[in-house]
Order: C-alpha cells, then sequence, then structure tokens
C-alpha cells in the first residue's frame, strides 16, 4: 500500500469537527507598551506601529484569525503591502500579524516526512503534518492580554514564575532567536522540576524544556510576500508552502482546520 493511499484512508478516517483555530497577536517591541500609552499609535508614526506593536495599538486582539475567505488570495495579489491599513486589520494571519497555532494530526506523521511525502504530496501533508513538514516551528508567544503592561512595569522580574511562562514574548525570553534551550544537556541535567524552583532562570535558559514553546505558522524569509505575489507558491510548491507558509495562505488553512485524525488507518 503506498503511502499517499495511506494518506488518503487517514483523511478520511478523520471524523472531529472542524473549528476555528486561533493564532496569538503579539507586539514585537518591548517598548510597545509604552510607545502605546504615549500616544505614539496615533501619531506620525501610526502606520509602522500598526505593524511593529499590533496588540498595545490594537491592530489586533491578542487571540487572532483572519476575517475574510479571500485573505489568502489577496496576500498572493499583494494587497498586505499595497493597502496595509486595512489588511492587517482584516486579514492578521494572512499578512503576518497573526501566528496561528498548530500541531501535527496523525502520528505517523514523522514517518510520512521521512518518506518524502511533505514535497510530493504537500496539499495534504502540510496541512496535516505542518510541524513535521516544517510549516510550523517553535516560538515565543505571550498568550495573555496584559503582557506588555506586565512587562513595562517590571513584573517579568518581580514575578517570573507566572509572568515569563504567560509572556515570554514581552519578557524577551527568545531574544534574536526562536524558542529553544540555551544549553540543551544543561537543561536536561536541571530537569522540569527547576522551572518550578528556579524559575527566574530556568525559564530564560531553558523555555524549551520548561514548555514555553508554542509550535506558530509563520513566513521564513522576508521576501515571501515578494516571491508568492510572482505566482511562486503554485511554481514551486514543494519548498515555498513550507518557507513561506502565510504569504502561500497554508497558515490560513491551519486557521479554518483543527481536529485529530486516529492513529489507527
Amino acid at each position: 500500500m503506498t503511502i499517499f493511499v495511506i494518506l488518503a484512508l487517514a483523511l478520511g478516517a478523520a471524523a472531529d469537527e472542524y473549528a476555528e483555530s486561533k493564532g496569538f497577536c503579539n507586539d514585537k517591541n518591548p517598548s510597545c507598551a509604552s510607545w502605546a500609552r504615549n500616544g505614539e499609535c496615533t501619531g506620525e508614526n501610526s502606520e509602522m506601529l500598526s505593524t511593529l506593536c499590533p496588540l498595545s495599538c490594537g491592530t489586533c486582539e491578542l487571540e487572532c484569525s483572519d476575517k475574510h475567505e479571500a485573505c489568502a488570495a489577496w496576500t498572493k495579489e499583494g494587497h498586505c503591502q499595497s493597502n496595509p491599513v486595512y489588511m492587517i486589520k482584516e486579514c492578521p494571519t494572512s499578512c503576518g500579524i497573526c501566528t496561528p497555532t498548530c500541531k501535527d494530526l496523525h502520528a505517523d506523521c514523522p514517518g510520512w516526512t521521512t518518506a518524502g511525502a511533505c514535497g510530493e504530496n504537500p496539499g495534504f501533508m502540510l496541512k496535516n503534518c505542518p510541524v513535521a513538514c516544517g510549516v510550523c516551528k517553535d516560538d515565543c508567544k505571550d498568550t495573555h492580554t496584559d503582557c506588555p503592561g506586565w512587562a513595562m512595569g517590571g513584573q517579568c522580574h518581580e514575578n517570573p514564575g507566572f509572568v515569563l511562562k504567560s509572556c515570554p514574548s514581552s519578557c524577551e525570553i527568545c531574544g534574536a532567536a526562536h524558542c529553544a534551550d540555551s544549553n540543551v544537556t544543561q537543561c536536561e541535567i536541571w530537569g522540569a522540576e527547576q522551572c518550578v524552583t528556579n524559575p527566574g532562570a530556568m525559564l530564560r535558559d531553558c523555555p524549551k524544556t520548561c514548555g514555553i514553546c508554542a509550535s506558530v505558522c509563520y513566513d521564513k524569509e522576508d521576501a515571501c510576500p515578494d516571491w508568492a505575489s510572482k505566482g511562486e507558491c503554485e511554481e514551486n510548491p514543494a519548498s515555498m508552502l513550507s518557507l513561506c507558509p502565510q504569504s502561500c495562505g497554508v497558515c490560513r488553512e491551519l486557521e479554518k482546520f483543527k481536529g485529530e485524525i486516529k492513529d489507527e488507518v
């Protein structure tokens, strides 16, 4: 039995409901809360801050999603760049403001990926095995609306056990990198119990071990919108759909699909 027959059977075996899956809208600079409080969101830099500080400036709420079915198509046509004032509010996922959370929906996803299914059958695999296929990767994402304000008020240091766990983006846990332990071996030695007894150090040095990381969907290259507008998503899907999932509409599809495929096929 070929892998593609197995994939088709797996899809047919999925009996769970379809429901909307929300993503996270986070500020991209720790100073956003301060700028918003000082009125910068409506000042001369308002257009820039609407993208840089989408949560503090009200571009989108913490839990967010595209508001129109046509968002993915509009994004491929370049409207996030040509009409940003409208698009980033109405299509935050497709325009890269909102990052949907995701997970693999089948226990066999790693094996299918090793067999080359991500490239040979991207339409099914990237939607049902987004983590195994590299569409979604670990990142630091705030999970509470008040995170920018808490960070500005010093709570990342005063109350690390709760705030670092809830606000890894605002507290700059990841820094310039995506969510990963700074020393994998040492973090394993310390163990997850240290995340509770010594949160100030552990949550910063070992975010992966401490469960801070969220698997989210986002473009991996700044040039993705341009490539998508030139038709690369359709001409070169094997690499583009995993490298540029937001610009190619994959994140939008993950946002709409939430279910769990059975282990048995």
